[in-house]
C-alpha cells in the first residue's frame, strides 16, 4: 500500500494560522453585528451612519457644543421645564438636543417641530483643557448600564450605541452650569446616546434608563430614570 504523507504544521504556525482565522472572523462579523444593532431599533440611527450627512460622533459634539453654551440659571439639565425643552435651538438645525438628567427620576413635556430628528442623551461626558482628553472623557461612562423606551417599545442593543467623538472646539461662555473657565479648548466627548429619527406628527413617549455602578471609581455612580411625553407638531 504507498504510503501518503501528511504535513503537520509546527506550533508557530498553527498560532499563525489560528490568528489569521480569528481576524477574519471578527472582521467578517463586524457589519454583521453593526447591522443587527440598526435592523434591532428601526428609527433609530446606528452609529456607523451619517445622520443629515454628518457622521453621528460629529452629532453627539454638536450636542455637547450645545449643551454648554446654557447659563447655569437656565440649564435644563437641573431646572426643566416645557419651555427650557429645547431652549435656543436653530430652526435650520434639523436635529433637537434633549437635555441630560444626572439623578432621580422625572416625567418632561416637549413640544417639537416635525420634521426634525431627536437626540437624546442616557450616559455622557465630555473633557477638555486636561492632558488627557480621551481618558477624561470616557472614564465617567465605564460600566454603564442603558436602557429605553420609545412609545412603549423597547429598544435593542443599547450597549452597542456608545460612541466617542474626534477633537473638537469647545467654547465655553461665562457663568456656564459647569462651573468652567471661559474660552475655547479642544474637547472629546463620548457616550451613550439615542438618536430617534423624525417622529411622525402627534404625541410619543421616550423613556430613558441609565446608570453607572464603577467598582473603582464610585464618584462616578448614579442612576436616573426620564420620561419625555412629547408633542411633535405637524
Amino acid at each position: 500500500m504507498e504510503k501518503k504523507d501528511f504535513y503537520i504544521p509546527n506550533r508557530k504556525e498553527h498560532v499563525v494560522i489560528c490568528m489569521t482565522v480569528l481576524v477574519f472572523l471578527v472582521i467578517t462579523a463586524l457589519p454583521i453585528i453593526q447591522l443587527y444593532a440598526s435592523s434591532a431599533n428601526p428609527g433609530v440611527y446606528p452609529i456607523n451612519s451619517s445622520p443629515f450627512g454628518k457622521p453621528y460622533d460629529e452629532w453627539i459634539a454638536n450636542w455637547w457644543s450645545y449643551n454648554v453654551q446654557i447659563d447655569a440659571e437656565n440649564h435644563p439639565r437641573d431646572n426643566f421645564s416645557p419651555e427650557l425643552c429645547n431652549l435656543d435651538q436653530s430652526q435650520e438645525d434639523p436635529v433637537v438636543y434633549l437635555p441630560d438628567k444626572l439623578s432621580g427620576e422625572e416625567v418632561r413635556s416637549c413640544t417639537l417641530p416635525a420634521e426634525k430628528a431627536i437626540l437624546a442623551p442616557q450616559i455622557t461626558g465630555s473633557c477638555w483643557a486636561e492632558p488627557n482628553l480621551l481618558e477624561c472623557a470616557r472614564e465617567g461612562n465605564e460600566f454603564g448600564v442603558v436602557s429605553a423606551t420609545i412609545d412603549g417599545v423597547e429598544l435593542q442593543n443599547l450597549e452597542q450605541y456608545r460612541v466617542t467623538s474626534e477633537v473638537f472646539n469647545m467654547t465655553i461662555p461665562e457663568n456656564n452650569a459647569f462651573e468652567s473657565p471661559s474660552g475655547t479648548f479642544p474637547a472629546i466627548a463620548d457616550g451613550y446616546f439615542v438618536f430617534l429619527e423624525p417622529l411622525s406628527a402627534g404625541e410619543h413617549t421616550l423613556v430613558l434608563e441609565q446608570s453607572v455602578i464603577n467598582p473603582v471609581r464610585p464618584e462616578y455612580n448614579f442612576a436616573s430614570e426620564t420620561t419625555y411625553l412629547l408633542t411633535v407638531e405637524p
